[in-house]
């Protein structure tokens, strides 16, 4: 049995993705060993909120560098029918998954604390989730969707109900 050789940087990870069959792309992540300084360049920061930074993007999938300040966290959101696959590059971030109930609430399925080096999936048939930045610092988390996602349902909690959202950059390719 042949043994994958660890991805320790991001420009190897970018390769290995370009040129492989996005069913692979499970296995690629788990190779993944790259030190979190080789995501500096796309590391943008706001007070109020996390950034979405834009890394590539092609035809089968889309990766993007989320960097969180202390507290930041997304709305209860689902993913546009695209798998997604969390890789907590620093810090740590809480995961909290949702489903919902025979009266159409939200009832919390699963809760986990992602360290540096994580990997978690997730996809609209497993529900919706949450993702918080519960470090004393910053953290920051790769995410992985097959295929690019243009929108999604988040939870308004003011309203109580779901709404759409076009989704959009913070920066790209390192701008």
């Amino acid at each position: 049995m042949e043994v994958a050789e660890s991805i320790t940087s991001l420009n190897v990870l970018i390769e290995r993705l370009e040129e492989s069959d996005p069913a692979d792309f499970p296995s690629i992540l788990k190779q993944m060993d790259i030190d979190p300084s080789d995501f500096d360049k796309f590391k943008t920061w706001k007070e109020d909120d996390y950034t979405r930074n834009c890394i590539v993007r092609s035809k089968n999938f889309e990766l993007i560098l989320l960097c969180w300040n202390q507290g930041n966290k997304t709305p209860i959101h689902s993913h546009d029918g695209q798998k997604c696959w969390v890789y907590q590059v620093e810090g740590i971030v809480d995961e909290v998954r949702y489903q919902k109930d025979e009266n159409e609430n939200l009832a919390v399925v699963h809760k986990q604390s992602l360290s540096p080096g994580s990997l978690t999936y997730m996809d609209d048939r497993m529900g919706y989730h949450t993702l918080e930045n519960h470090s004393n610092g910053r953290a920051s988390t790769l995410h992985l969707y097959m295929l690019p996602i243009e929108h999604c349902e988040y939870f308004c909690e003011e309203e109580g109900d779901f709404k759409e959202k076009k989704l959009t950059y913070d920066t790209q390719s390192g701008h």
